[in-house]
């Protein structure tokens, strides 16, 4: 096998590890936020607080991004971040206090891993980086997906304690620190270990084109997905569902969008397809939003496997547009720290103000509304995205 070939066969190991890893510490929290309240006496403000935190964290770390790996490479990078998403979720469980700092170090190390993959991909797989994206983001729905559906099982299994069913969910990233420390060496292979060079242009990474547009989308597609993250089970707990059911409807949102999050991306990669693809999302999304606000419990399955494809596909088109829209593979992890670095910062909002709003008085219907013309704003980011990057690659 030539190196490059087996640099492309480590890469997409690495991809598929990363993407499984990046959401499940997320969900297994929301699936059981009423559990962790009871557990470690916290009030509604205080579990909004912790579900604020790793979002708010994507945005604070992504800077850092691409300093990591001009000091230590992608491959050491990727290791390291991965160790200390292993260690905070193993810990996090211990005390309240430990609770909120392994919140911090989770949300940071899963940002910095997230805003790492684009750079995997436009690297060793660019060839095929609609596929690969596809993948990534097909993976990331698993997690998701994963992490939402068995916590409440495994709450039960450990004899309904919390700190054990929450630290448990360590043992598989410790298998993805081992795939990184196995296979890691083979995305450098060829570079000097840190980030490859590339000819200076002058040029800021904020004046680089489509930057901002890419960052418009990425910011509303994120805030939808952790406001539905954080809120759908309560939301379908307020119509009636039990708690196992509401579990569930978030794992199904997620499983809805598998298919949506594979292969969005790969018609996104066809030039022609790409503004179509951008705009039916977002207008799906605004609509499935809408029938949520108003929909009967009977209906819930179906309204949120629609929202589930809608925001699977969302996200899946805003790492294409990262990946095909960043200047060079050089520099893709600096225009991936910018675009999701503001927009994890704008949406840090989504775990936080519905919350708030509805411990003010203001009801899930009328809250929904206001999601649904954020989703609705993507119509316009979308189409000045793919513009953008359609621009790059005839550059190119």
């Amino acid at each position: 096998m030539s190196a490059l070939r087996r640099q492309g066969v480590a890469a997409g190991i690495l991809t598929v590890a990363v993407g499984l890893s990046v959401r499940f510490p997320i969900t297994n929290v929301s699936s059981l936020l009423g559990e962790i309240g009871v557990g470690y006496d916290l009030s509604q403000t205080g579990l909004a607080v912790l579900s604020t935190i790793p979002v708010l964290l994507f945005a604070l770390a992504a800077p850092l991004a691409p300093l990591i790996v001009a000091r230590l490479g992608l491959a050491r990078s990727l290791a390291l971040l991965l160790a200390v998403l292993a260690c905070a979720t193993l810990l996090r469980p211990l005390a309240p206090a430990t609770l909120f700092v392994g919140a911090v170090l989770v949300g940071a190390s899963i940002a910095l891993l997230g805003i790492l993959a684009p750079q995997i991909i436009r690297r060793a797989l660019a060839a095929r980086g609609g596929f690969w994206t596809g993948v990534y983001t097909a993976s990331f729905g698993l997690s998701a997906a994963t992490g939402a559906a068995l916590s409440v099982p495994l709450f039960h299994v450990l004899d309904n304690r919390i700190g054990p069913a929450l630290s448990a969910w360590g043992v598989p990233l410790l298998i993805a620190l081992a795939l990184s420390l196995v296979f890691g060496r083979r995305i450098d292979a060829g570079g000097s270990g840190g980030a490859p060079a590339e000819p200076s242009t002058g040029a800021s990474i904020l004046h680089a084109r489509g930057l901002w547009p890419v960052t418009g989308f990425f910011a509303c597609q994120a805030l939808l997905y952790f406001s539905m993250t954080a809120w759908l089970p309560t939301i379908a707990l307020d119509r009636g569902a039990t708690p196992s059911q509401a579990g569930l409807l978030l794992a199904w949102m997620s499983i809805a969008g598998l298919p949506a999050s594979l292969f969005a991306p790969m018609l996104a990669s066809r030039r022609g397809w790409r503004t179509p693809i951008l705009v039916a999302t977002a207008l799906l999304g605004t609509a499935s939003l809408l029938c949520l606000a108003i929909a009967p419990l009977e209906l819930m399955t179906l309204v949120v496997a629609v929202l589930g494809i809608a925001l699977s596909s969302a996200f899946g088109l805003s790492v294409v547009l990262i990946v095909f829209t960043a200047p060079s593979a050089a520099r893709t992890a600096a225009f991936s720290a910018v675009s999701q670095g503001v927009g994890y910062g704008f949406a840090a909002a989504g775990p936080l103000v519905p919350g708030l709003l509805v411990g003010a008085g203001i009801g899930w219907p009328a809250v929904i509304a206001m999601l649904a013309c954020i989703a609705a704003a993507e119509i316009g980011f979308g189409i000045a995205s793919s513009r953008a990057s359609l621009a790059v690659e005839r550059a190119e």
